[in-house]
């Protein structure tokens, strides 16, 4: 994913470089590397727009795409779609754990008494001489009023999985209540099977 973005970078730079004055194609593509209003409220494809900074991103099998994007200092979006967003949620708060041979980080974004638990765990799977065998998965978990709805997991080779310092710049820390670290322990439903 960075690869990508730094591609992109590169190839508005060299546009901008090579185009002539008053050459539409250039000009546009100048355009776009610049962050404005516009650009920066709402994409229309659930990314981070130029000027933005991508906290978590993945697509899921079916191509609809999750991204989290810092928008100012203390500021994030969740954005969820396809081809365009289909929810946009400003917010969110920021929980992380430590576990024995890996770890879990948690951003979460209400909408009404749903709540949209984007992860990116890894965790052991191995005691034995073979080693810690990690297991590594990042998604959603969607609660409704407290109860476990579904869990989407990201089939993507390109996952930025949740960016810990970007999240601790945009995202506000979770209160511990209750005892509980983390927003949800659905997450565990992205685990491999147990032998």
């Amino acid at each position: 994913m960075m690869t990508r973005a730094l591609g992109l970078m590169a190839i508005a730079i060299l546009v901008g470089c090579h185009g002539q004055p008053g050459d539409s194609a250039a000009d546009g593509a100048v355009a776009a590397a610049t962050p404005t209003a516009a650009a920066t409220a709402s994409p229309a494809a659930p990314a981070c727009a130029a000027g933005e900074t991508p906290v978590f991103a993945c697509k899921f099998k079916d191509g609809k795409r999750v991204a989290v994007c810092g928008t100012a200092p203390g500021t994030a979006e969740y954005r969820f779609g396809g081809e365009t967003s289909e929810l946009v949620l400003k917010g969110g708060e920021r929980a992380n754990v430590m576990y024995s041979g890996g770890g879990e980080s948690q951003l979460a974004f209400a909408n009404g008494d749903t709540r949209y638990v984007v992860f990116s765990r890894m965790v052991r799977t191995g005691f034995g001489p073979e080693g810690n065998n990690p297991a590594i998965s990042d998604g959603i978990v969607i609660e409704r009023a407290g109860a476990f709805q579904a869990i989407r997991v990201c089939e993507d080779s390109d996952v930025l999985a949740v960016d810990v310092n970007a999240a601790e710049t945009f995202l506000p820390a979770a209160k511990a209540s209750d005892g509980m670290e983390l927003f949800t322990e659905e997450t565990i439903r992205a685990d491999p099977p147990s032998q």
